[in-house]
C-alpha cells in the first residue's frame, strides 16, 4: 500500500513538474544550437578608437516559443583580455540554450594593457565602460523585442553573469542603478565616459536585469545591494588571489582599490533577505570551474535561473524586487562625454621608462611639484618648488615595481605610469 501511495505522489509530482514552464528550463530538451553573430552597438575604447561591439546568440534549433528567457554572458581576463568566445561560457551559454533559454556572449570594451588597471581613474573608466556595453546588449534585446520580437525573447525576463572581470562587470551593472551610490571621484570618473548607461547603443530602452551571476565576481561596496535589489549566484573558491573571497585588492594585490567578494556578498544578501546561492571552493583556482566543479556550477546556475522565472510558480523573487518600471536613465553631462579624458595630451615626457637610477622630467611649461606613488596610494617621493622646465629625479632607492608619477604643470596634476626596474 505504502509503495502504490509513493509511486501515485511522485507521479502526481513529476506531473505537476512537467508542466511548470512547459517543461522548460531544468533539463535539455534540445539536441541541436544554433550560434549567430550580431553587433549590437560601438564606443570608443580606450585607445581612442571607435570599437564595434558583437555577440554570439545561442538558440536552440527548432525552438519556437515566443517569450524565452535571456542570459547573457560576460568573458573574464582582468578587464585587458579574453574573449566572448571562451571555453566556460560557450559551455554554459549551449547547455542553456538546450534548456529552451536564448543565450548570448558578448564584447567588452577593454583597458589598452595592465597598467590602465593599477591607476584608479583609468581602471574605474574601464570598468564602468564595461558595464555601459552590458547594458547596451540588454537594451538590444528589448529594442529587438519592441521591433517585432524576431529572437522570441520575454523582455522582462533578462539575466547577466561572466567570470572574473566578466563578472564583476555584471555585479556593478545589477546592483549599480545609481551614480549616488559611488564616491565622489568614481562619480566624476563615471560621468565623465557617459554616466551608467553609456552611449554604446540601443537608448531609450530598460538595461535593468532580473538576476545576476557571477564566477569569482566581486563588487567595490556590498552597500550598493538594496533590499528590493535582484538575487544573487556566485561559485568562488576562498583562496582566490586574482579576485578574493571576501575583501581585499584583486590582480594579486596591484590594483589600486578593494573589492568584496562572493562571501560578503553573501553576507550582504542575507542580512537583506535577496535570494542568493553560492558555491564556496577550497583552493585557489580562478575561477573555480575544473572538473566536478564546472558540473556543480552548471546545475546549480540552471536551478538559480529557474528559480526567478515568473513560469515557475514557486520562484524566489519578491514582489517588490527592482523591475524596469523602476528604471531610470540618469542625464548625461554631454560637456565631458567620452573616453577622450583618459587621453589628455601630456603637458610634459619622462625617461628613461622603465628606469634603475635617474628618471627625467622635461615640459615647455615650469614644474612646480613631482610625487611618486606606489600601487597602495603611498606617495613614495615628492620634488617641489622651482623644478624649472626639467628635472631628474633619483628613484635608485625605490623597489622595482609599477608606480605612478604625478607631474604639477600650469595648475593641475597630470599623470602617467613610471615602471623602476634594474
Amino acid at each position: 500500500m505504502k509503495s502504490i501511495l509513493f509511486f501515485c505522489l511522485t507521479f502526481i509530482g513529476t506531473t505537476l513538474f512537467a508542466q511548470e514552464c512547459a517543461g522548460r528550463y531544468q533539463t535539455e530538451i534540445f539536441s541541436t544550437v544554433d550560434i549567430t553573430t550580431v553587433e549590437f552597438g560601438s564606443n570608443l575604447n580606450m585607445a581612442g578608437n571607435t570599437q564595434v561591439l558583437a555577440m554570439e546568440i545561442y538558440q536552440a534549433q527548432g525552438d519556437s516559443a515566443v517569450d524565452r528567457p535571456v542570459v547573457i554572458f560576460c568573458h573574464g581576463g582582468s578587464f585587458y583580455g579574453g574573449s566572448r568566445t571562451s571555453p566556460e561560457l560557450v559551455s554554459f551559454a549551449t547547455t542553456l540554450a538546450k534548456r529552451g533559454y536564448v543565450c548570448a556572449s558578448i564584447d567588452y570594451r577593454l583597458a589598452t594593457g595592465i597598467f590602465d588597471l593599477i591607476n584608479e581613474e583609468k581602471m574605474v573608466k574601464v570598468v564602468f565602460g564595461a558595464v555601459q556595453d552590458g547594458k547596451a546588449a540588454i537594451r538590444y534585446f528589448r529594442k529587438n523585442a519592441d521591433e517585432g520580437n524576431s529572437l522570441g525573447i520575454d523582455p522582462n525576463q533578462i539575466f547577466i553573469g561572466g567570470t572574473s572581470a566578466g563578472g564583476i562587470l555584471a555585479i556593478n551593472l545589477a546592483y549599480v542603478d545609481t551614480l549616488a551610490k559611488l564616491n565622489t571621484s568614481w562619480q566624476s570618473w563615471a560621468t565623465e565616459i557617459g554616466s551608467l548607461e553609456g552611449e554604446s547603443g540601443n537608448p531609450g530602452y530598460c538595461s535593468s536585469v532580473s538576476g545576476v551571476f557571477s564566477f569569482a565576481g566581486a563588487v567595490g561596496d556590498t552597500s550598493y545591494i538594496n533590499p528590493n535589489d535582484v538575487p544573487f549566484y556566485s561559485c568562488h573558491a576562498t583562496g582566490d588571489e586574482t579576485v578574493l573571497y571576501n575583501y581585499g585588492p584583486p590582480l594579486n594585490g596591484l590594483a589600486p582599490v578593494n573589492l568584496y567578494g562572493s562571501g560578503d556578498l553573501e553576507t550582504r544578501l542575507n542580512n537583506l533577505g535577496i535570494y542568493n546561492s553560492v558555491d564556496t571552493y577550497s583552493g585557489s583556482d580562478h575561477p573555480p570551474l575544473n572538473g566536478n566543479n564546472n558540473d556543480t556550477t552548471e546545475a546549480h546556475l540552471s536551478t538559480f535561473l529557474y528559480n526567478l522565472l515568473d513560469c515557475n510558480s514557486a520562484n524566489l523573487k519578491h514582489t517588490d524586487q527592482q523591475d524596469c518600471e523602476d528604471f531610470t536613465d540618469e542625464p548625461v553631462d554631454t560637456s565631458v562625454l567620452g573616453i577622450s579624458t583618459l587621453h589628455e595630451v601630456l603637458l610634459f615626457t619622462i625617461y628613461p621608462n622603465p628606469s634603475a637610477q635617474f628618471v627625467t622630467i622635461e615640459s615647455e611649461k615650469t614644474i612646480s611639484q613631482v610625487q611618486i606613488i606606489d600601487l597602495f596610494g603611498r606617495t613614495v617621493k615628492t620634488e617641489i618648488t622651482n623644478l624649472g622646465k626639467q628635472t631628474q629625479i633619483d628613484v635608485s632607492n625605490l623597489s622595482n615595481g609599477v608606480y605612478t608619477l604625478k607631474v604639477f604643470i600650469e595648475n593641475k596634476w597630470q599623470s602617467t605610469l613610471f615602471v623602476k626596474q634594474q
